[in-house]
């Protein structure tokens, strides 16, 4: 039943939420929308800080760096084009914390230091590095119909694997352990409705989508498939904290991170590809 609440929750809630700020709030390179996956990164990364602070390790950073990275590639891409600023922000912040581990080590004699760099740089690169490849598809042209048709493949490669996996994936599941309860049937079939769809948007809306119909279905297929993949990375970080749910923030669905770990590990995967095909 949780498994179904999730996804009546994103259909009736999240979608058309998000189709109202894409369609109607075009403005500043869709200033809205990147506002809104900066909110979504800051609380994720509060949620992510908690998860690596299981063991009661006190970590550098917090919600503000979630946003740092989108901030920074929307203010590149927006003011300077010609600077690399989403780099040198991560560096920033990556050398801001091997500085100060320096200072904040001297507590337990350096003993955790290793450990303790890790989870902060973690905590810096997801989601919030995930995250800014989102900000990108604001810059790209016929940039509404490139955002709302990367979260249509995700979102349908999330609900096919579902659908699939009630009706064909009783005999069929454990094959990864980190996520037990999903089923080979519901691998195929959240890879293979995405990569239906980014066929057929060529042939559909060929002024928009000037890729052939291949490049459709690899660009459908690939997003799935990372997007598959996002969730489970998300499952193996729970998994080690031992909980649940990454947080409590909404009903029925669990914390942030349950609800975006599919769409931030494929945003970079997404651009990617549409660079390839040269959309």
């Amino acid at each position: 039943m949780k498994g179904m609440t999730k996804r009546l929750i994103t259909a009736f809630v999240a979608v058309p939420l998000l189709i109202i700020i894409v369609v109607f709030l075009p403005q500043a390179n869709y200033l809205a929308f990147c506002l809104f996956i900066m909110a979504l990164s800051v609380l994720g990364s509060m949620e992510m800080h908690s998860l690596l602070s299981k063991d009661k390790e006190k970590l550098l950073f917090t919600s503000y760096s979630g946003a740092l990275l989108p901030l920074a590639q929307y203010v590149q891409f927006r003011y300077f084009p010609e600077t690399e600023l989403t780099f040198y922000t991560l560096m920033f912040l990556i050398g801001l914390t091997l500085f100060l581990e320096i200072f904040t080590g001297a507590r337990d004699n350096f003993s955790g230091t290793w450990e303790r760099n890790s989870k902060a740089i973690l905590n810096i690169i997801y989601p919030g590095l995930f995250a800014s490849f989102i900000i990108r598809l604001a810059f790209m042209e016929n940039a509404a119909w490139i955002i709302l048709f990367f979260f249509l493949l995700v979102f349908s490669s999330d609900t096919f694997a579902f659908f699939f996996g009630i009706a064909f994936g009783k005999n069929n599941k454990g094959v990864i352990k980190v996520s037990p309860n999903k089923s080979i049937a519901g691998f195929i079939g959240g890879l293979l409705v995405p990569a239906a769809f980014g066929a057929l948007s060529s042939v559909l809306f060929p002024e928009i989508f000037t890729y052939t119909v291949l490049d459709g279905f690899i660009l459908g297929i690939g997003t799935a498939a990372l997007g598959i993949i996002g969730d489970l990375i998300e499952s193996s970080f729970k998994r080690s904290a031992e909980v649940k749910d990454s947080g409590n923030l909404i009903p029925g669905r669990g914390g942030i991170l349950d609800s975006v770990d599919s769409i931030i590990i494929a945003a970079p995967v997404y651009v990617a590809l549409l660079l390839f095909i040269g959309l």
